[in-house]
């Protein structure tokens, strides 16, 4: 998969690949320029990999490293929170993003407002900094319409399929 190699700002939202090797290279890319945000929805972060990538490009891992800046959040209260307190200083990768939305304690009507909540922070934080979301596509026993609420708030939206590789969406 060919992702954009530079996003100058906006979000941008990558259904089918949470977490894999081209969205790992992005953070790596990004981290030999700068600092980077990693917002790991899904609890699933292989950094052990991403360290391999980088040393690919640079023997100087350490330094690399110190500019990825981690957080995990365990419930879809924590990602909104989190999306509230973040800073548009560096750019902004949520991986999985969805994935604390489905919780069955978390009612319906609860679970959209959350998801408009957090689609309102990832919409200012790209209007200063490039901001990547990747969701898992819709499986069951997951509610409707959270996938499409986040997909209808980016500025640019890719479709993973597995040989022909990204097919960038429509614009709601």
């Amino acid at each position: 998969m060919t992702l954009p190699t530079v996003i100058e700002r906006g979000m941008t939202v990558v259904l089918g690949l949470p977490q894999s090797d081209p969205i790992l290279e992005l953070i790596v890319r990004l981290a030999l320029q700068r600092p980077v945000q990693v917002i790991v929805g899904g609890n699933r972060f292989d950094a052990h990999r991403m360290a391999r990538m980088m040393r690919r490009h640079s023997v100087a891992l350490d330094a690399m490293l110190g500019r990825i800046r981690q957080a995990r959040p365990f419930t879809c209260y924590q990602m909104v929170t989190l999306l509230a307190e973040t800073e548009p200083s560096t750019p902004l990768v949520v991986l999985d993003m969805l994935s604390t939305f489905y919780d069955e304690s978390v009612s319906d009507a609860e679970s959209v407002r959350l998801v408009q909540a957090a689609t309102g922070h990832l919409q200012r934080l790209g209007r200063q900094v490039p901001v990547l979301v990747t969701l898992r596509p819709l499986a069951e026993g997951m509610r409707p319409g959270l996938v499409e609420m986040v997909q209808a708030a980016a500025d640019d939206v890719y479709l993973y399929r597995t040989p022909g590789g990204p097919v960038q969406l429509p614009l709601l």
